[in-house]
């Protein structure tokens, strides 16, 4: 199989960088397509085929991973339309479905991908969803290009949005707050860097004991907790400021910023 890109961003780059490491596909197995040669040239060093043609990935590869800005899409399908029939393609451009895809792509085997920033390094949470026309080769073929990088969950596409607030957009909510429990443990005396290293650290390994001990969030925030404590004397604040509400109301507005970008 060939592999193309078209659009050379951050999320390309880190699935691309996933199927090397991973050994899915070789270098020369896949091509990367941006209207700027500069953006281009890290992925040349790694042996892949770069153009400033989106034509000539859209002709070369079987499968096409379409990693352009939404804004880009009126002017780059159909430029690539014709060269796409039969082909898979992907979108990992939140808003356009896959009635609207299918539309501007006749003929195309299209499906629809919602991964995070963390594919950066490697711990990706992606959420797919496709037509039923996609043949399960193809499909499962996608399936492991992401899985190279992270976990991969298979949706219908009534729930992409749903995934957007807790996974697409959610890195934001966690780096937030790392940001507010850095600047005021600078405030209680502690160095940047060490609070910084401190909030991260307790994070991952707090992800890791919610995936691992088999044990609800609750149930884990109950274990830090002791009668009379610290913790609970922290949590007050959590419960002053309604902190359960604000994260459900955020994540509703993702939603519905979401679903107003749809077409």
């Amino acid at each position: 199989m060939k592999l193309g890109f078209i659009g050379a961003g951050n999320m390309s780059g880190a699935i691309l960088d996933g199927v090397l490491k991973g050994g899915l596909l070789k270098a020369d197995q896949l091509c990367v397509s941006n209207r700027h040669e500069d953006k281009l040239v890290r992925f040349a060093l790694l042996g892949v085929h770069t153009t400033t043609d989106n034509r000539q990935v859209a002709h070369e590869a079987d499968l096409v991973i379409l990693g352009i800005k939404p804004q880009m899409f009126g002017e780059v399908l159909p430029q690539i339309a014709d060269e796409l029939r039969g082909k898979g393609v992907l979108s990992i451009s939140p808003g356009y479905s896959l009635s609207w895809l299918r539309e501007q792509l006749p003929g195309c085997h299209v499906m629809r991908a919602m991964p995070n920033t963390p594919l950066l390094v490697g711990k990706g949470c992606t959420a797919l969803a496709r037509t039923d026309d996609v043949p399960e080769a193809l499909f499962g073929a996608v399936k492991d290009v992401f899985s190279s990088a992270g976990e991969v969950f298979v949706v219908p596409e009534n729930l992409i949005d749903a995934v957007i607030a807790i996974a697409g957009s959610s890195p934001a909510y966690f780096f937030r707050m790392a940001a507010a429990m850095v600047d005021a443990g600078q405030a209680l005396g502690l160095e940047p860097d060490d609070a910084l290293r401190m909030a991260a650290l307790t994070m991952e390994g707090s992800a890791r004991m919610l995936l691992e001990s088999g044990k609800t969030a609750g149930e884990l925030t109950r274990q830090v907790c002791s009668p009379g404590g610290t913790t609970l004397a922290a949590l007050t604040a959590f419960d002053d400021y309604h902190l359960e509400d604000m994260v459900a109301q955020a994540m509703e507005r993702c939603v519905r910023r979401s679903q107003e970008l749809g077409k």
